[in-house]
């Protein structure tokens, strides 16, 4: 007599849509941020795709086809040389004025402009600012600085006020400061504040900075090296092309209220 088996009892099939919704979810957001990767161009990612492209293009790969209407429609380079040509033009002007200033003072190496990958920098020797051991601006530095606000006030650009300091520790003899980190934020402070109230300039634009006995420009192996590390600068920041991506970032609409 032949057993028959028994019925093998049939799986749960219930829940087998949430591998198809949860696929769904995964694609709409793989979905999403490619929309917002193709919403910001980089400029230094485009030069480098259109330098690959022209490549391409141009040295044989697909030597049979014309490039005019790319070179004359997307040139990458000639967008970059304007922008670079606009920000030299720019940090030229205001580099050239500013040199003027300090040559009209007399005062040789205590005042100094320097052109910078990220601007301008005006350095301001702290003996001509202050008092040994102190942060109050002298009456003769209030009109060098307000001689130094009349080019920034015309320009839109972001300004840093950074102090620095020697390595010897200020003398407890003529200073109530602790250390140089003290010396710098409150002389750097003086010059920002001295910026605001009376030479007008907007806080917006400011930012306060101090690298105390860091950063020096002289090894502090001398008196004169020494004098030459205490001093304040003041940055005019001109950001640079390539580091700014072009567009803005795309925004998703929201439809409804999803929270209902």
């Amino acid at each position: 007599m032949a057993i028959k088996s028994k019925p093998k009892p049939e799986k749960d099939r219930s829940e087998r849509w949430l591998l198809t919704y949860a696929d769904l979810i995964t694609l709409l957001m793989v979905f999403f941020v490619i929309l917002y990767s193709f919403s910001i161009i980089d400029v230094r990612k485009f030069l480098s795709l259109k330098g690959s492209l022209d490549q391409a293009f141009n040295q044989g790969n697909l030597s049979a086809t014309s490039t005019t209407g790319l070179n004359t429609t997307v040139s990458g380079s000639s967008v970059q040389e304007q922008l670079n040509a606009a920000s030299s033009s720019s940090t030229v002007s205001i580099a050239s004025q500013l040199q003027r200033i300090a040559e009209a003072t007399g005062e040789g190496e205590a005042i100094t402009v320097r052109e910078q990958p990220q601007g301008v920098t005006i350095s301001l020797s702290a003996a001509l600012l202050f008092q040994s051991g102190t942060s109050e601006l002298k009456p003769g530095a209030k009109a060098l600085i307000d001689s130094i606000a009349d080019p920034l006030l015309g320009i839109p650009q972001p300004l840093e006020v950074v102090a620095y300091t020697d390595d010897l520790p200020p003398l407890a003899t003529n200073s109530t400061f602790k250390d140089n980190w003290q010396v710098g934020a409150a002389r750097a402070y003086s010059v920002l504040r001295y910026l605001v109230d009376h030479a007008k300039v907007p806080e917006s634009r400011l930012s306060l900075g101090n690298r105390g006995p860091y950063s020096p420009l002289y090894p502090n192996d001398s008196p004169e090296n020494r004098a030459k590390n205490r001093r304040v600068d003041i940055n005019i920041v001109f950001p640079r092309p390539e580091d700014e991506p072009i567009g803005s970032p795309f925004q998703i609409p929201v439809i409804g209220d999803l929270t209902k």
